[in-house]
């Protein structure tokens, strides 16, 4: 009629749900916060709507169309909305039509909109870790694609070298 079973434990511990999910909770820099400093977020996920003087480190980050970096961005997976001025190094980089790039994007993988504005170097490889954030100097002639300032459309592009 009555049987034994355990008790069930119940423990007063929050779950970690960041060991669970690789990415976790989003580190998020919101409209009218500056940071001026690198940001290093392992293996996360950083939205910025504010503004980084700065490098940034991260699995994947997204430039919402508020926010501003001046520095490098070194990631899997990078968006942007907004400006970015310095160096983008990631495997995947989606740049939308309110993007305004000035400098250089070593990408495997690129995705431009219609309207973005771009004053940059392009490289594509197979391993951009492998680029050295120092390997680029205005005066080379690298082979790299450089694109001429442009207001409507996805820019001209014109190969030096």
């Amino acid at each position: 009629m009555f049987s034994k079973t355990s008790p069930k434990v119940v423990s007063n511990e929050p779950v970690n749900t960041a060991s669970n999910n690789k990415k976790g909770i989003p580190s998020v820099i919101s409209t009218g916060t500056h940071i001026l400093g690198n940001l290093v977020s392992e293996g996360g996920i950083v939205d910025i709507d504010g503004s980084i003087e700065g490098n940034i480190k991260s699995d994947q980050v997204t430039v919402r169309s508020n926010g501003k970096i001046a520095g490098d961005i070194a990631a899997n997976v990078v968006h942007i909305y907004g400006e970015v001025r310095g160096l983008i190094r990631a495997h995947a980089v989606h740049l939308y039509s309110s993007a305004h790039i000035t400098g250089i994007i070593v990408h495997q993988s690129l995705t431009v909109e219609d309207g973005a504005f771009i004053d940059a170097k392009f490289k594509r490889m197979n391993d951009v870790s492998q680029f050295p954030a120092d390997a680029i100097n205005d005066d080379s002639d690298d082979g790299l694609i450089e694109s001429a300032p442009s207001f409507v459309g996805a820019g001209t592009l014109r190969l030096i070298g």
